[in-house]
Formats: structure tokens, sequence, C-alpha cells
């Protein structure tokens, strides 16, 4: 298997390079910005006997990804998965007055999954399909998808519009034989949620939780959320009234 992960330099994307060399990839396609933890990652996917490129790249630069991907694509001979891991989280900081950490987390958390996933479209659908299947595009979300809370709206736009495109790609591709699918994690242990300085009920190691998406990957389900009881305290939260929602503190 050929499979491209954006950001691999540490928590889910390190984990997805890590588990998929030690389960049969071949060929990894890795992007990050910090090259040193990259090449770390690197490393321990080579000594699980994938052959391995590196790509010190940010996820908002699309020409730079067009470029990528066909430079993934000539040197592996095509991508079978490719898996936009690629994100940012801050709060809102409204009173500040400034846009512009709003604006950047937009650009990597959803102009990040285009520029990833559509370069490979092209090559996906001239490549020979393997029992009716050309490839497979794959987004990472988030529970927080799924209802915007106080101090945290502008993260949660961001994986709504990443869930809302994916379908879309799903709509569009579906019948080329080229899967899409939205994992939506809840609280995972990572640098991310180490910042974090509210309650996050839940959290999951990052090695179960890789486990979990790569099986939900596999499957080549649409969409797949989790923890449950996360996910039913979301449900909960959807559907309970206001003035309630706006005394959550986060």
């Amino acid at each position: 298997m050929r499979v491209v992960i954006t950001g691999a330099t540490s928590g889910l994307g390190a984990e997805l390079a890590r588990q998929y060399a030690a389960n049969g990839a071949t060929h990894l396609g890795l992007v990050g910005r910090r090259e040193a933890l990259l090449a770390e990652v690197a490393e321990a996917c080579r000594s699980s006997g994938a052959q391995v490129q590196t790509y010190t790249q940010d996820v908002t630069d699309g020409k730079a990804m067009v470029e990528l991907a066909e430079d993934f694509v000539g040197w592996a001979g095509g991508a079978d998965l490719v898996i936009a891991n690629a994100g940012v989280g801050a709060p809102d900081n409204l009173g500040s007055g400034d846009p512009s950490a709003l604006t950047w987390m937009m650009d990597v958390n959803v102009n990040g999954v285009i520029n990833t996933l559509v370069p490979f479209v092209k090559s996906m659908q001239a490549a020979e399909p393997v029992r009716g299947r050309r490839g497979h595009l794959v987004a990472i979300a988030s529970l927080a998808g799924f209802r915007a809370l106080p101090h945290h709206g502008g993260y949660a736009a961001s994986k709504i519009a990443v869930r809302t495109l994916m379908d879309g790609f799903s709509y569009a591709l579906e019948h080329k034989g080229i899967s899409a699918t939205t994992i939506n994690p809840g609280f995972v242990v990572s640098e991310m949620t180490a910042k974090n300085e509210f309650p996050m009920p839940f959290m999951l190691q990052t090695d179960v939780a890789v486990r979990r998406m790569r099986r939900a990957i596999a499957r080549r389900n649409r969409t797949y959320s989790f923890p449950r009881r996360l996910y039913f305290l979301i449900w909960l939260l959807q559907r309970l009234p206001r003035f309630i929602v706006s005394r959550v503190r986060g």
C-alpha cells in the first residue's frame, strides 16, 4: 500500500505513519513542517520495512502540494491512501480584535485538506482498479465539528467545513472507485490537547485512537466518530437550549 500522511511529525500523524509502516505499507509519503521530527518518524518507519519519502511542506501552499503529489506518484507509482491529518486548534480570542489567528486556522484546517487531497484525484482516476477500487481519500475532522461551543467557534467551523467537503467529495468520486472517509475523533493525547486547560472527557491514548481509525479506513467507512460516549454527549449538546450551552466554558 502506498500512503501519504500530512501532519506526520507528532500525535495522530506520527502514529498513523508508524502503524501503517508496521502493517505492510510499502511506500510512505510523510508531510510536516518540522524537519527534525519528520526525520525521526521516517527513520522509525524505515526500520519497519517501509520506503519513506519526506516532505517539509506547509499544507496551505497549494502549488507546492500539487508538486508534492506529482513527486510522490512518480516515486511510488501511484497513491492508494491519502490522509489529510494536518490541523491546528486555538480559542477564538475575540476580544483581541485580531482575526489573523482564526483565518490562519481556517486556512490550515480547511484549505489544507483541499490542497492535500485534490491533487491526488487525477492519478487515482487514471489508476487501474483493484476489485473496483482506485484510491482512498481520508480527512481527520473532529467531534467538535458537530456543535460550536463558546470560545471555540472557529475550530468547530473549520471541522464542520471538512465534514461537508468530504461528504461532497464522496458523492462525486465514489462511482469512480475512489472512497472518501471523514474521521471525527474526540480528545486524543497529543501536542494540541496538551495545551488545553479545560476538561477533556474520555481521552484516548494515541495508539489506541489510531488503531480505531485504521479499522474504519480499512472498512472504507464514509464517516467514523469516536469515542461513542463522547459522541453521545455531543449529540445531547446539539439538543440543549442555547442558554445552557452559552454557560459552557473552555
